[in-house]
């Protein structure tokens, strides 16, 4: 019996297929969920969510950080933004990469510039997820 997997950002539901399994970039390290799981909630970090569909292929998300629920058959991921492989565009992802650690460097340490540094570092994660999603998918 497959698992249904869908995940869910602000703009609405980005993803929704039956899938034989996915793994999720879980805070503690990735996790794999197969359809006969246990309960479960857990938070994730921004990376790469590998979805294995039914006769074998295998498909990739980039993901931010967000939680996922397991209840029965269905797993929901929510999150602020998915994006599969093929709808990556690498070249913005990489300008995203660069631009975010250039101005990063020109941050000072002080307290009133962190919430910048903390939403510039989480911009670029997610930039090399993206890369490292695409550099899968296209791989």
């Amino acid at each position: 019996m497959p698992l249904d997997l869908v995940v869910v950002t602000p703009e609405g539901e980005a993803y929704s297929e039956s899938v034989e399994q996915v793994v999720l970039p879980g805070s503690e390290g990735d996790f794999g969920v197969l359809e006969s799981h246990e309960k479960l909630l857990a938070p994730l970090k921004a990376g790469a969510m590998e979805i294995k569909l039914p006769g074998g292929r295998t498909e990739w998300a980039a993901v931010s950080d967000g939680f996922a629920e397991v209840i029965g058959t269905k797993v929901v991921v929510l999150v602020d933004e998915c994006l599969k492989g093929p709808d990556i565009d690498i070249e913005r992802a990489k300008a995203t990469q660069i631009e975010t650690a250039q101005a990063i460097q020109q941050l000072d340490d002080g307290l009133e510039q962190s919430e910048q540094r903390t939403r510039l570092e989480r911009a670029s994660k997610l930039a090399a997820v993206q890369v490292d999603v695409y550099t899968r998918h296209h791989g």
